[in-house]
């Protein structure tokens, strides 16, 4: 794929889309273009993260083992699987499958923190990203936490109106 259309593509994925054009073009340059076949596994859950993937086509489904009950997470064309492994060592959280053929980009955690160091703009700028994204996963959970604890209250009064 050429440059100028991997540079296109990876600034229209939200996390990558506050990085500075030259930034985004040597990702574009030095990322590791990979096609990945219906069925293949990507990376399988526990594993160590290297850097993320910029689903440049396709789709790529994430699933926790043990979570049977729990959908599949499809990350589409324009998807970044693996924010936080862009920029700090940690273990895969899922197992990522493709559901059909795809293109994606690997932008080892490497590659990252050597473009982020070149250009601070836009370091500062992907860290307030991830800071927000945090923030708002944080606040999310927050109030998940709080509905269940109202609900947890109301069969605690009631067990003890009925004294069951």
């Amino acid at each position: 794929m050429q440059l100028n259309t991997k540079t296109q593509r990876l600034a229209r994925i939200a996390p990558l889309a506050v990085i500075e054009s030259d930034a985004l073009r040597l990702l574009a340059f030095d990322g590791i273009e990979m096609t990945i076949e219906p069925d293949s596994v990507l990376f399988r859950q526990g594993e160590a993260a290297d850097g993320g993937y910029a689903v440049i086509s396709g789709s790529i489904a994430l699933e926790r083992e043990g979570e049977i009950s729990t959908p599949a997470r499809l990350m589409k064309t324009g998807s970044l699987i693996g924010l936080h492994a862009l920029v700090v060592s940690l273990e895969r959280p899922a197992t990522a499958t493709a559901r059909e053929k795809s293109l994606l980009l690997k932008l080892p955690r490497g590659l990252m923190l050597r473009v982020l160091e070149a250009f601070p703009n836009s370091a500062t700028a992907f860290r307030q990203y991830v800071e927000e994204s945090l923030a708002a996963q944080t606040n999310a959970l927050e109030r998940i936490a709080s509905s269940i604890d109202a609900v947890a209250a109301h069969y605690k009064v009631r067990e003890s109106r009925t004294g069951t």
